[in-house]
C-alpha cells in the first residue's frame, strides 16, 4: 500500500509538490494568530480545589490585583519636599492611567498621630495624609516608619525605599465566565464558555498591555539622574514573560537558519541539502502552526518551546532519509533517481514511522499533567511531529525528483569519532557496563535529592531591569509572593437559637448585627495568628485586623482597643481609608478574619512545598482549641499545586510511557531481550540527568519537568534507527562486523541529528528566561548522553547479549 502511494508521488512530483505546497500554505496563513499567554491563569489546574476556594474567597475581600512601583531617591530619603513632591505628582499621574481603580502610597496614607486633633471622632472626620497643611512633617516621618499597616509595604525598614501599590480595576467579566464554566454540567456547556473566555483573554490582554506601557512610560518620564523606579507585580511578570518568549521565538528562528544551514553544509557539502531541509522544517512549522491556530491554541511558557522541537524532530527525519538517500546513491550510482528515491523512502519508512510514533507516546504523556498548557503542548507536539514525517515524505519524493541531484560523497571528517565509539564497544565493554551501574547508582542517589521549585524572581536574568525591580521590592518592601490565611468562624447553629428564651434570642440577634461582630475572642486569634506569622521565616509584610489594633493602640494611649471601639471605626472610617485598613482583612458578612502575607521569594534557601505543609501543620496546632477553621490560599499555592500536581503525574506517567515504548519495541523487534536492553539504553542517560541536577541542587520547574517526556520521545529515535541497521548488517556480517559497519553508516544520521539537537537546544541558552535557558542547557546534556547510549552502550549490549543461535539474526 505505502510503496503503491509513493509511487504514485514519485510518478506525479508537480503535482505532488504544489498540491502538498498549496495546503500548507492556505494553514500558514493562520499562523499569525496564534496567541502568545504567560497569564498566571494559564498556568493553573483548572480543577484544582484550592484554585475554587481563592476564587471563592476573592469574592468576600475585593482580592485586588495590583503592582508595587518602588521608588529610591538619590538622597535616600523619600520624605525630603522635593521627594514628597515628585511622589505626589506621580501620585497622581499613575491615579488617571486607564484601568487603575486606586492608589495607595505615603502620599495618602491615613495619618493618626501627626496633627493636634487627639479625639478620635473629630480624627476620623477629616484624616489627614503627609501632605496636609496641618501635620507635622518629623511626627508623620515617625509613624509612617513605625506604623504595622506602612513599614515593610509601602516604606522600608531602613526609610530609603518608597512604594506606591496600584491597585488595577478587576475583570469582572472574566470572572463571571470563570463562574459560569465550573457550574455547568455539560462539557459542551464548559467548552462555549472556555471559548468565551479566550476570545475574552485575547482582547483584554491587550488591554492590559496598554496599561502598563502607559505606566512604564510615566516611569521613564519621572525618572531623573539618580532617582530610580521599579516596578514589578504578577501582571508585570507575565508582560515580561511574554516579551521574553517573543524576543526568543525570534531568536530561535533567525539563528537556528544560520546554525542548522552551517551545520547541514558541514553533513552534506552541497547548497541543495542545506535549502530543502531547511524548507521542509520551517513550512512543517508554519503549516502546524496554522493549523494549532484554527484549534483556538495558545503558546504559553511552558509551550514555547515547541518552536525549536518542531522543527528539531524535523530536520531529524529529513537527515535520517537524506543521509540514507546520498547512501544509496552511492552503492547504486547508475540507478534511475526515481528508483533510488522509492528504495529510500521504503527502506526508512518503518524506523521513520515507529521513531515519530514512540516520540508522540512521549509527547502523548502530557496529556495527563492535569494543566492546560502541558496538556495542549502533548497535543501540539504529538500532532506537530505527525506534520513533520507526512510533510517530510511528500516534499522530498517531489523535490529529489523535479530536481534531479547528482550523487554526493557524504563528509567524513566524524569517522573517527564514529570509529572511536565502536572501538569502546568492542574492546572495553566492561569499563561501559561499571560506568553504567556507577550512573544508576548515582541516579538513585540524585533523584531522592530532586525538588520542583517555582520562584518568580530567579527566572530572570540578574541585572534584568524586571529582576533588578523585583528585588528591591521582594528584600526592601516586605516580599513579592501574595499568601492568605483566612480564618472562619463557625455561625449560631439555628435548632439551638429555637431553645433560646426571649431575652437571650434578641442577644443573640444583636451579636449577628455588624457593630457585634468584633469581639475578644476574633481580636484574640487575630493577635495570635498575626504575631506568629511575623515570627515565621521566609515571610515578609504581614497586614491583618491586628495591624488595626496595634495603630489602636498608638492612637490610645497604649492601651487596647476594645470591642465596641473597634465597631465604632468600622462604622466610621471613611470608605477611602476602610479599604486599606479594615475591609481588607475582615469579612463580617462571613464572619471571617483575612491574614495577608508576601512571602519573600528570592530567599535561595526557601522550599515551597515543605514551607506550606509546615505552615499548615503549624496553624492547626496553634489552633486545635479555638474552634475555628482556617484556609491557605493566594498564588504562592496555586504555583505550587500546579507543579507538584505536574511534578507527580509526569513520574507516574513516565512509567506508563516506558512501557508503551517497551511493549513497542517487542512489536517491532520481535524479541524480549532486545525490548529490555533498547529501553535501558534510554532510560540509564536520562536518569542520570535528574541524578544530575539533584545532586548540583538544580530545581525542576515548570518547563525543565517535561524535560523526561522530551527526552525519552526523542531518544528512542537513535535505538530504533541503529537497530534496524544492524539487523540488516547481520544477514551479511557477524556481530562484531555489524556493530562497526552499524557504526559507519547510521551511525553518521545519529550523529548528524544529534549535533542538529544540540544546536537547536543550544540556541535557548542565549534566553533571558532563566527556565528556558536550563530547558536549552539540560536537553543539550540528556541529548549527549543518550548518543553515548547509541553509539556505545548499546552496541556494547548487542555484543554481549547476541548469541549466532538468537532468533534475533533471522
Amino acid at each position: 500500500m505505502l510503496a503503491k502511494l509513493l509511487k504514485i508521488f514519485i510518478k506525479n512530483p508537480k503535482i505532488t509538490f504544489f498540491s502538498t505546497l498549496f495546503v500548507c500554505i492556505l494553514l500558514s496563513s493562520f499562523a499569525s494568530k496564534l496567541e502568545i499567554d504567560a497569564s498566571a491563569e494559564s498556568l493553573l489546574l483548572e480543577n484544582d480545589k484550592d484554585l475554587k476556594i481563592f476564587r471563592e474567597l476573592s469574592k468576600h475581600y475585593k482580592n485586588d490585583d495590583f503592582l508595587m512601583l518602588a521608588f529610591e531617591p538619590k538622597d535616600e530619603n523619600p520624605f525630603s519636599k522635593e521627594n514628597l513632591k515628585k511622589l505626589e505628582d506621580l501620585h497622581r499621574a499613575l491615579e488617571k492611567v486607564d484601568g487603575v481603580q486606586r492608589v495607595f502610597s505615603i502620599i495618602n496614607a491615613p495619618l493618626f498621630q501627626s496633627s493636634d486633633t487627639k479625639d478620635l471622632k473629630e480624627l476620623l472626620k477629616d484624616i489627614p495624609s503627609i501632605t496636609s497643611k496641618d501635620v507635622n512633617q518629623t511626627k508623620a516621618k515617625n509613624e509612617i516608619l513605625n506604623s504595622p499597616f506602612y513599614r515593610d509595604n509601602i516604606i522600608s525598614k531602613n526609610g530609603q525605599f518608597a512604594a506606591l501599590i496600584i491597585y488595577l480595576k478587576p475583570d469582572v467579566i472574566y470572572n463571571q465566565l470563570i463562574e459560569k464554566r465550573d457550574k455547568s454540567l455539560l462539557e459542551s456547556e464548559k467548552h462555549f464558555y472556555r471559548l468565551e473566555i479566550k476570545k475574552h483573554q485575547d482582547v483584554q490582554r491587550m488591554i492590559v498591555k496598554q496599561r502598563l506601557d502607559s505606566i512604564k512610560n510615566l516611569v521613564k518620564k519621572y525618572e531623573n539622574k539618580g532617582d530610580k523606579l521599579y516596578l514589578g507585580g504578577l501582571s508585570m511578570i507575565a508582560d515580561d514573560m511574554i516579551s521574553y518568549i517573543k524576543s526568543d521565538l525570534v531568536l530561535y528562528g533567525l539563528s537556528l537558519v544560520f546554525l542548522l544551514a552551517f551545520a547541514l553544509w558541514y553533513f552534506f557539502r552541497t547548497l541543495y541539502f542545506v535549502v530543502l531541509p531547511l524548507f521542509i522544517c520551517f513550512i512543517t512549522l508554519s503549516t502546524a502552526s496554522g493549523f494549532f491556530a484554527l484549534l483556538n491554541f495558545n503558546i504559553t511558557v511552558i509551550s514555547s518551546n515547541y518552536v525549536a522541537l518542531v522543527l528539531i524532530i524535523t530536520l531529524s527525519v529529513v537527515i535520517h532519509i537524506v543521509s540514507d538517500f546520498i547512501e544509496n546513491s552511492t552503492k547504486h550510482s547508475k540507478c534511475q533517481i526515481q528508483r533510488l528515491i522509492l528504495k529510500t523512502l521504503l527502506e526508512k519508512a518503518k524506523p521513520s514511522f515507529y521513531a515519530i510514533l514512540t516520540t508522540m507516546i512521549g509527547f502523548a504523556s502530557l496529556v495527563f499533567s492535569n494543566i492546560e498548557p502541558i496538556i495542549k503542548l502533548g497535543i501540539m507536539m504529538s500532532v506537530g511531529i505527525a506534520f513533520s514525517l507526512v510533510l517530510s515524505y511528500l516534499f522530498l519524493a517531489s523535490t529529489l525528483v523535479l530536481v534531479k541531484p547528482r550523487i554526493y560523497v557524504r563528509q567524513k571528517a566524524k569517522w573517527n569519532f564514529l570509529a572511536f565509539c565502536a572501538n569502546i564497544s568492542l574492546k572495553y565493554r566492561k569499563m561501559v557496563y561499571s560506568i553504567a551501574v556507577l550512573a544508576v547508582i548515582l541516579a538513585f542517589w540524585g533523584i531522592s535529592s530532586l525538588r520542583v521549585e517555582n520562584s518568580f524572581v530567579n527566572y530572570f536574568k540578574d541585572g534584568s531591569e524586571i529582576k533588578k525591580g523585583l528585588l528591591i521590592i521582594d528584600k526592601n518592601l516586605g516580599g513579592t509572593l501574595p499568601l492568605e490565611v483566612i480564618v472562619s468562624f463557625k455561625k449560631t447553629d439555628s435548632k439551638q437559637s429555637k431553645n433560646l428564651d426571649s431575652f437571650e434570642e434578641e442577644f443573640e440577634t444583636l451579636a449577628n448585627e455588624d457593630t457585634y461582630f468584633f469581639n475578644s475572642q476574633k481580636t484574640r486569634i487575630a493577635k495570635k495568628i498575626h504575631e506568629y506569622l511575623e515570627h515565621k521565616a521566609y515571610v515578609g509584610s504581614v497586614l491583618s485586623l491586628n495591624s488595626l489594633l496595634n495603630l489602636g493602640k498608638n492612637i490610645n494611649d497604649g492601651k487596647d482597643l476594645d470591642d465596641f471601639a473597634l465597631a465604632f471605626l468600622n462604622e466610621n472610617l471613611p470608605e477611602e481609608f476602610k479599604q486599606d485598613l479594615l475591609s481588607s482583612f475582615v469579612s463580617i458578612e462571613n464572619n471571617e478574619l483575612r491574614f495577608s502575607m508576601r512571602i519573600v521569594d528570592s530567599d535561595p534557601t526557601l522550599h515551597r512545598n515543605e514551607f506550606l505543609l509546615e505552615l499548615k501543620k503549624e496553624l492547626n496546632e496553634l489552633l486545635k482549641n479555638d474552634g475555628v477553621n482556617f484556609e491557605i490560599t493566594g498564588i504562592m499555592l496555586l504555583y505550587n499545586n500546579m507543579l507538584q500536581a505536574l511534578f507527580s503525574s509526569q513520574f507516574n506517567t513516565l512509567a506508563f510511557v516506558i512501557l508503551a515504548i517497551f511493549i513497542l519495541f517487542v512489536v517491532i523487534f520481535r524479541d524480549l531481550k532486545i525490548s529490555i536492553l533498547a529501553i535501558l539504553v534510554n532510560v540509564i542517560p536520562l536518569s542520570l540527568v535528574f541524578a544530575f541536577m539533584g545532586i548540583l541542587g538544580i530545581p525542576l520547574d515548570m518547563m525543565s519537568i517535561t524535560i523526561a517526556a522530551i527526552a525519552i520521545g526523542i531518544g528512542v529515535d537513535d535505538v530504533i534507527h541503529y537497530i534496524y541497521r544492524f539487523k540488516e548488517e547481520l544477514k551479511t556480517k557477524n556481530v562484531k562486523e555489524a556493530v562497526l559497519a552499524s557504526h559507519l553508516s547510521i551511525g553518521s544520521a545519529l550523529y548528524y541529528t544529534t549535533i542538529s539537537v544540540v544546536l537547536g537546544f543550544g540556541v535557548m541558552m542565549s534566553s533571558n528566561f532563566i527556565p528556558t535557558i536550563y530547558f536549552g542547557f539540560l536537553t543539550v546534556f540528556v541529548m549527549l548522553l543518550l548518543l553515548s547510549g547509541s553509539l556505545i552502550l548499546l552496541p556494547s549490549f548487542l555484543i554481549s547479549f547476541i548469541k549466532p543461535s538468537s532468533k534475533f539474526l533471522h
